[in-house]
């Protein structure tokens, strides 16, 4: 039971991940810089010192209990039959709602997922010198300015799970489809890898993608997606490059924005300040009631100074800490950022009294310029941060009480 339980519940998964890739445009253009990437290391991340800590609190267990209750009877809503079959054939929908009502849970379908589940890898790529990509942040920032709502955006990259189920337990979903219609396997060994090519029609939009299962040691395996062109640079990947050695054993959970990226940035907003005579306006999402953002020419430069930023939630000693770190482009941008962030953190204790949770958290913060790197580390032991967790989790309970 459980490990059908599991398997359905990856295949939802797939499906929706399926869904995720195509609406952002994934589509195959070759190798191309990587912009952004991505490591959760799931399976120890459930043993470090921050979630001991976090569901140790005396308000987790009512918390996380009413939550996935919550989500049960929205799920149970939404993927009604009768929603569901205005959008799926009858053969899915009647799948879904054997799954649904064969007893699975929020709660049990994320244990079993953090009990499976070893690492989630990403990358996300963009080719700098590509004559859309200009028109790419254009539709980003005609939709933060409510100008546009359909997005097409066409960027490239990688989405793994490593896993310790075969993922050809996983191609259930394949009944859904036409064989040399709407998939083809690219490669298939017999028990063993598979490379698979799905190109269909859904809703007017042409969606193409690949995914691929690939037996590691130790009875691990990696099932990823990706484009026809980086499809099998991937497998290698896993199987003798560069993630052939992955650590997964470490409680991590970390985010790099590469030089690319800020490059990127930098040239089209130098590029829209030009459009715009000097002056970018952005919608303000945080709040609605008040004057949009507006970015002027200083504002727009300083994505220029930034090299590379690593945000990492990981362990140290034993502690779990969140440590980020940005490389500048000179020592003396490096001070300056160093000196903005004090001058932030000085004006915020301003702003809380001196017996304030906030107030004890935000002394723990520290920031340092070392040549051109900014760091800055915040211990995640301090017991000021987990008295504004527990009054965060028990204010969230209420909200969710007042809902039911």
């Amino acid at each position: 039971m459980r490990k059908r339980l599991f398997v359905s519940a990856w295949s939802l998964m797939v499906l929706l991940t399926v869904y995720v890739t195509t609406v952002v445009g994934v589509v195959g253009v070759g190798a191309e810089p990587t912009i952004i990437t991505y490591q959760s290391n799931v399976k120890a991340l459930t043993s470090s010192d921050f979630v001991k800590r976090l569901t140790a609190l005396p308000e987790w267990e009512p918390f996380f209990d009413l939550f996935t209750q919550t989500c049960d009877k929205r799920i149970d809503k939404e993927l009604s039959r009768e929603n569901l079959q205005r959008k799926l054939p009858e053969p899915i929908v009647n799948d879904l709602r054997f799954f649904l009502e064969s007893g699975i849970s929020t709660k049990n379908g994320i244990e079993t997922v953090f009990q499976h589940l070893e690492a989630v890898i990403g990358e996300l790529q963009a080719d700098f010198d590509h004559e859309e990509i200009d028109e790419n942040l254009q539709d980003i920032t005609d939709l933060l300015q409510g100008r546009k709502k359909d997005l097409d955006l066409e960027f490239d990259g990688l989405l793994a799970f490593i896993v310790d189920v075969n993922p050809r337990s996983f191609l259930t979903f394949l009944k859904y489809f036409r064989e040399r219609t709407d998939y083809r396997f690219l490669r298939n060994e017999p028990n063993g890898d598979f490379v698979l090519k799905f190109d269909f029609e859904y809703r007017d939009r042409d969606i193409e993608f690949c995914c691929a299962g690939v037996k590691l040691a130790n009875g691990r395996y990696v099932f990823l997606f990706s484009d026809d062109d980086s499809i099998e640079q991937y497998c290698r990947a896993f199987r003798t490059g560069r993630y052939a050695q992955l650590d997964t054993a470490e409680p991590k959970k970390e985010i790099v924005l590469e030089e690319t990226c800020f490059r990127f940035l930098d040239r089209q907003l130098k590029k829209l300040k030009r459009d715009f005579n000097g002056e970018v306006v952005i919608e303000n999402f945080i709040d609605r009631q008040q004057e949009p953002v507006k970015l002027n020419s200083n504002g727009l430069e300083f994505f220029g100074k930034i090299k590379k930023a690593t945000m990492t939630l990981h362990e140290v000693n034993g502690v779990s800490q969140l440590h980020v770190k940005a490389i500048m482009r000179t020592a003396e941008d490096a001070r300056f950022v160093r000196d903005l962030l004090m001058g932030l953190l000085a004006f915020a204790q301003l702003n809380v009294a001196n017996n304030a949770p906030e107030r004890g958290l935000l002394q723990a913060v520290q920031i340092d310029a070392s040549g051109a790197d900014v760091l800055v580390t915040v211990k995640l032991d301090n017991p000021e941060l987990w008295k504004l967790i527990a009054k965060g989790l028990q204010q969230a309970t209420e909200k969710l009480k007042n809902r039911q």
